[in-house]
């Protein structure tokens, strides 16, 4: 499967840009960022949550199979969240998931 990389990094700057934007939130705080998955064929819940977590992802599998993993520390900056984003979102794909967004409670 390919993933558009490149469209995904630029939907999280527009939306990291709506939030400064708002100026409700300091912009480089650390957030614990929160990421959501949805299986696809051959999705293998075991294997992905394994993985994320090697990553210092905090994992829940859902039983409708959707995966929430979050992730502390994280600055709310775009390499910050990018750099969360894309990671778990690799480990995600080659397991048979599909990201499905990202937030995070207000600090």
């Amino acid at each position: 499967m390919s993933w558009d990389f490149e469209h995904q990094k630029a939907v999280t700057d527009v939306t990291l840009k709506e939030i400064e934007a708002g100026g409700d939130l300091a912009m480089g705080q650390n957030v614990t960022l929160d990421l959501e998955f949805l299986p696809v064929a051959g999705a293998d819940a075991e294997a992905c949550a394994k993985a994320l977590k090697m990553f210092g992802y905090e994992v829940e599998v859902h039983e409708d199979g959707m995966i929430a993993a979050s992730l502390d520390d994280v600055p709310l900056t775009l390499d910050g969240v990018w750099t969360a984003e894309e990671r778990a979102t690799k480990i995600a794909i080659e397991r048979g998931y599909e990201p499905d967004g990202w937030g995070f409670m207000e600090p």
